[in-house]
């Protein structure tokens, strides 16, 4: 079906609004625009079907839509929004192959869904995923590198390091997963900390909770509170420990258990 002048008017004007500076965007329009043409590329084989004739023209429209739909998405942290749009691409990025020119957004977004598998714990997708890719784009790639490097260290347990790739990620679209990442690192390391010590020094604990910048004291005063933790007169943070549960099991309870045992042994031989 050819494309008619009101959807390439829109997607005119959306990739104009998407290309301006971040803080000039007018996103709320942004968010209609997509709306409007995600309606109008539905009569344009949006989703392909078999047995219809596709454009190549039609394919590159709608794929540059769903791929400004996605960091749309991902910019308002709708991670609801952007799975659905990385599902819908994967057909343009996978099936298309030798139809389509390569997107110059492919990489980078086929990292991020990696990296929102990894910040949600969806290890089995996120292997599946790494499954679809290229081999030697794994490690060539830095879009790919990167999440692959992050659950290294996340299996090995070196959240240090974690917290040291955040401050290099390879696009500034990865933050707010990164920032999800780093939270839920931090929540276990704070649950462990509860668990394996009964004081610890606020000086402490706040390395051992990657809030070791001086810049960074306002944030591990604050995130302390979310846990409730309390100080003592020494300064430092107590931990009430609960009693461990002993059971209790008679030395006749295990003499007559054994008997039974041989007993029935001595029916089966």
């Amino acid at each position: 079906m050819a494309l008619d002048q009101e959807v390439l008017t829109l997607r005119d004007e959306l990739f104009s609004l998407w290309t301006q500076e971040e803080s000039k965007r007018n996103l709320a329009r942004v968010g209609e625009l997509l709306s409007l043409l995600k309606r109008k590329l539905i009569s344009l084989t949006f989703l392909p079907e078999l047995g219809r004739q596709v454009t190549q023209s039609e394919l590159v429209i709608a794929r540059d839509v769903l791929e400004v739909g996605a960091q749309y998405s991902m910019l308002q942290k709708d991670l609801v929004s952007f799975e659905r749009y990385m599902a819908q691409l994967k057909c343009y990025y996978f099936d298309y192959v030798g139809v389509l020119e390569k997107s110059s957004y492919m990489n980078e977004l086929l990292g991020l869904n990696l990296l929102l598998l990894l910040a949600q714990r969806r290890l089995a997708e996120f292997h599946t995923e790494l499954e679809l890719l290229p081999t030697q784009e794994l490690s060539e790639c830095v879009y790919f590198r990167y999440p692959i490097q992050l659950e290294q260290y996340l299996m090995e347990g070196c959240y240090n390091k974690i917290f040291t790739l955040r401050d290099i990620s390879p696009a500034q679209s990865y933050s707010f997963l990164l920032d999800v990442m780093t939270s839920t690192v931090r929540h276990e390391v704070a649950s462990c900390v509860e668990k394996a010590y009964t004081t610890v020094s606020a000086s402490e604990a706040q390395r051992m909770l990657f809030f070791a910048s001086p810049a960074a004291n306002e944030d591990f005063s604050e995130y302390v509170k979310t846990r409730n933790w309390t100080l003592n007169m020494d300064g430092d943070f107590v931990f009430s420990q609960p009693e461990p549960e002993g059971r209790y099991v008679s030395s006749d309870g295990l003499i007559g258990n054994a008997l039974t045992y041989a007993k029935e042994l001595e029916r089966i031989v």
